[in-house]
């Protein structure tokens, strides 16, 4: 389902109150949310393939309506979210 545009104004002020939260899933899936207004906008996860001893090599996100996607990888997760917000802002302020 494909979210409602908005106004930049109203993005905006709903990116204010935007937080990183542990996913439901968490325990299993080590996700997170970028929440705000009791809608997930962003899901963040650990992106596997690196040299680190558990296998990590970063961060990836994707915009929540739309699901899991390629995105380049980010040192921390709240990185990742602010990358993530970013491209969220374009895609919700699109025009028609």
């Amino acid at each position: 389902m494909a979210a409602k545009r908005m106004t930049d104004r109203a993005a905006r002020t709903l990116l204010e109150s935007a937080e990183l939260v542990k996913a439901p899933d968490w325990s299993e899936t080590h996700r997170w949310h970028v929440v705000a207004d009791g809608k997930t906008l962003i899901v963040v996860a650990p992106s596997y393939g690196g040299a680190s001893r558990t296998g990590r090599n970063g961060w990836r996100w994707w915009l929540a309506d739309l699901g899991p996607s390629k995105s380049s990888v980010h040192p921390t997760r709240q990185t990742a979210a602010t990358a993530g917000l970013a491209v969220w802002l374009r895609w919700i302020t699109r025009p028609a």
